[in-house]
């Protein structure tokens, strides 16, 4: 049994989940976000929480490099916010997420291990070792 805890990222997605309720749902709605989120605190397990701003920028390679506007997902794919918790399995994070209350109204929750290492880094470290392995023999 694993007894060490892990940090999850918790990615929420969708920025239209609420565009079909009332305002009396959607106070419901939020007034059960607000109860998930202080029960989280309350356990210890929630470490930060933060939404996101609509506008942002993308920068990438592509087009010589240049910076524009973003993001440029479907709304449904929008990340909208981010909850980082501390749990003892990617299991009990799936369970935790599966608890949330924008779920049910079609928001999506992605859950993801934070990695002790980038794993590209680790990969671009191990080939460098053999490559200076290989160079000495």
């Amino acid at each position: 049994m694993n007894t060490s805890n892990s940090e999850y990222l918790l990615l929420f997605r969708g920025s239209d989940w609420c565009c079909d309720l009332s305002p009396a749902e959607l106070q419901e709605a939020m007034s059960k976000v607000r109860q998930w989120f202080e029960g989280l605190a309350a356990k210890g397990v929630m470490k930060a929480a933060q939404p996101l701003q609509d506008e942002g920028r993308i920068v990438s390679r592509n087009n010589a490099g240049t910076v524009a506007d973003g993001p440029f997902v479907e709304s449904k794919e929008a990340v909208g916010g981010y909850l980082l918790i501390t749990v003892g399995s990617l299991e009990e994070a799936v369970a935790i997420a599966r608890q949330c209350p924008t779920i049910q109204f079609g928001a999506e929750v992605e859950v993801r291990p934070i990695a002790q290492e980038c794993p590209h880094m680790k990969r671009a470290g191990q080939s460098m070792t053999g490559e200076l392995a290989s160079a000495t023999a």
